[in-house]
């Protein structure tokens, strides 16, 4: 029974060191952030060097974290400009682009996990400090910000999606880009309109 109380003495005095080094375990190594689109582009990265899978794949692979980001951050913006817009073109604006990047966030959500690759599910470190620039402004001058960004972020939309629409390896990726890509146009001119209006 001595033996048998100092054993389990010892056990109590190691249990927290051998829960603090599994912690550790889990909570460090290579891949591991804070930005959910460095995370995705990792474990992608991962998956894609593990297949032996070619460059092309590699680059439908990043043009899904970055719809998906950029579809995040325009997202945010549109719900800060319905809550916060000075102007009734902005909010206006903000509800349609709203409604637009629900639906594309869902489909490429639904053809990420189709192709077994990883999207961000929340904004990443570059998107966050562009969403609280435009944030920490009020009035008129929020209005102007908060365009300015979505613009941005837009064209850049606009540019990936009609380079993948040729160049994606996956014929289902060039399918989205596709049928996604079209409403990008018509969005930039809607900021612009909206941009105008400011001026008037």
């Amino acid at each position: 029974m001595p033996f048998l109380s100092s054993s389990l003495s010892t056990l109590r005095r190691r249990l927290p060191l051998l829960a603090l080094a599994g912690l550790g375990a889990c909570s460090s190594g290579p891949g591991k952030t804070d930005d959910p689109v460095a995370a995705a582009q990792s474990e992608n990265t991962q998956k894609i060097d593990s297949d032996a899978i070619t460059k092309k794949q590699r680059a439908d692979a990043d043009f899904l974290v970055k719809a998906a980001s950029n579809g995040l951050l325009e997202q945010e913006l549109a719900k800060l400009a319905q809550a916060r817009a000075a102007t009734v073109a902005v909010r206006t604006f903000g509800a349609q682009l709203l409604q637009s990047r629900l639906a594309l966030l869902q489909a490429l959500r639904t053809l990420a996990a189709a192709k077994q690759l990883a999207v961000p599910a929340a904004l990443g470190k570059d998107e966050q400090e562009a969403y609280h620039e435009v944030n920490k402004y009020a009035g008129p001058t929020l209005d102007k910000e908060l365009l300015k960004t979505v613009t941005r972020a837009l064209k850049q939309d606009r540019d990936a999606f009609r380079g993948m629409q040729r160049d994606a390896y996956d014929g289902d990726i060039r399918g989205f880009a596709a049928k996604y890509g079209g409403a990008l146009g018509p969005q930039i001119d809607a900021a612009d309109a909206a941009e105008d209006a400011l001026t008037k």
